[in-house]
């Protein structure tokens, strides 16, 4: 009796780990889920309080991942932004769907002007603790983080292998331009998303990043979903209570459409990037830049596929995931502590008295979110900055409205082999941040909306400690 018992418990093993053998290293399943907000009173926290019309709907889009016994959730939202505890409320509950943790989802905003900002901190400030209009933004967030939580439930059982991912690049034309336009005297103009100024439009483009990255997951020959990143405000036009998904989500959908594959859309670092020289800011701007945005994004699918490069276009990476290591798929985090910015309009004293009732009230809005996130940060909050390593791949996940030099940053500092695709707008409660240099400028925008002092050191410190770790293999 106890040798046929231990001949089954053996053939029990053994079976066990065939079947350990032959899961697969890597899983991966797609979910999506639509966000559009109602017409009527708008949740946003005040940029849009009326929404008259929806255009196009809004839609949070991901892929949720396991390997090595991890679970890994990467969400791009069709939303302006989420601030603060919103931003918790809706990685909690995806976390909380997928089986995992708040710190291993990277939910990402597209930054569509066109589109909601979500801060409940704020709206509390501005409205009280027992408003009408908290009760109903609390009740919006919770309805869409479920909305994206459920999504991600129904996906989980439809996880597939994959076998190979690809990493490929497009040079994107006539899309992207600096926001801060040098003049001889050293100042600075502002070049908005979209100008009608003859100046603005024709001087240069400045620094950008002009390539457009995709990450394509392979089940065999059949890609199974394609992730998109390039760094630029994406909106064309906004500001009329219209709910549209704009120039990336139109072209995301085409290239969904074309293919049949499903698509994701990142903005990258596009804080001091828009669209500007090339968008007079009416529709038929938008069709055309939707037209080079789709054609950047088909371009890479297409060598991602197989298909020849020139010189517009880049096979960077093929990543056999059967050969990868396990500590070749890891997910990696870092802190990055933002300070309070406390000079000027943004001392304590000064946005007490922009709170105050009678006020007007895009300034109480603007000393609302300015002191929720200053709360947050007095409270010991730090900003997580997160990685996913993909054997030579690396999706690099950051907080609110990053300059582009940080997304070069990355690049420049990660392994000679790396591919690096860099996602900006994770939570948006300190909005802009770029280099110690803006604080010194003599004109530019980006810096009356920067709720951090000098950061460019921890930044670049951060992604240091990320990518090198990736170069080193380590977990």
């Amino acid at each position: 009796m106890a040798y046929r018992m231990a001949q089954m418990i053996m053939t029990w093993l053994m079976t066990a780990a065939a079947a350990f053998a032959a899961e697969p290293g890597l899983q991966l399943a797609t979910f999506r889920a639509d966000v559009t907000p109602p017409i009527g009173d708008g949740p946003c926290v005040g940029f849009m309080p009326k929404v008259e019309s929806v255009e196009h709907p809004l839609e949070v889009r991901g892929i949720v991942m396991r390997a090595n016994g991890q679970t890994f959730v990467i969400a791009a939202l069709d939303y302006q932004g989420l601030c603060n505890s919103s931003d918790d409320e809706f990685r909690r509950r995806m976390a909380d769907a997928a089986g995992t943790t708040p710190g291993r989802v990277a939910l990402q905003s597209l930054h569509q002007h066109s589109a909601p900002v979500l801060d409940s901190g704020a709206v509390r400030l501005l409205h009280g603790d027992d408003s009408e209009p908290l009760r109903q933004h609390l009740a919006f967030t919770t309805k869409m983080a479920e909305r994206a939580a459920i999504a991600i439930r129904e996906a989980l059982p439809k996880l597939k292998p994959v076998t190979r991912i690809v990493g490929s690049r497009a040079k994107a034309e006539r899309l992207a331009s600096n926001r801060r336009v040098p003049q001889p005297d050293g100042s600075l103009l502002v070049r908005g998303s979209g100008t009608r100024d003859p100046k603005l439009q024709e001087a240069p483009e400045g620094l950008i990043d002009p390539w457009l990255r995709t990450v394509t997951f392979f089940d065999a020959e059949r890609p199974i979903a394609q992730l998109h990143y390039y760094a630029t405000h994406p909106m064309s036009f906004y500001g009329d209570a219209r709910i549209s998904c704009d120039v990336p989500g139109l072209a995301r959908q085409r290239l969904e459409q074309e293919t049949g594959v499903f698509q994701i859309y990142f903005t990258g670092c596009g804080g001091n990037i828009g669209m500007g020289k090339y968008n007079d800011a009416t529709r038929a701007a938008r069709e055309q830049l939707t037209d080079r945005m789709f054609d950047a994004m088909r371009r890479s699918a297409r060598v991602a596929a197989g298909g020849e490069a020139s010189e517009t276009e880049k096979l960077d990476a093929t990543v056999e995931v059967q050969s990868l290591k396990p500590a070749e798929i890891a997910w990696d985090q870092a802190d990055l502590r933002f300070t309070v910015r406390d000079d000027g309009p943004f001392s304590a004293v000064a946005l007490r008295e922009k709170l105050q009732a009678g006020r007007p009230f895009a300034e109480r809005m603007t000393a609302a979110m300015w002191s929720a996130w200053a709360a947050r940060l007095n409270a010991g909050h730090r900003v997580s900055v997160s990685r996913l390593k993909l054997g030579a791949l690396q999706l690099v996940h950051l907080p609110g409205e990053p300059f582009v030099e940080f997304q070069l940053f990355a690049q420049q500092v990660a392994a000679a082999n790396s591919f690096v695709c860099v996602a900006g707008y994770g939570e948006c409660g300190v909005w802009y941040y770029g280099p110690d240099s803006i604080f010194r400028d003599r004109g530019g925008y980006e810096q009356s909306w920067s709720l951090t002092g000098p950061c460019q050191a921890s930044v670049e410190a951060v992604l240091k400690q990320l990518l090198a770790s990736a170069a080193a293999g380590t977990r």
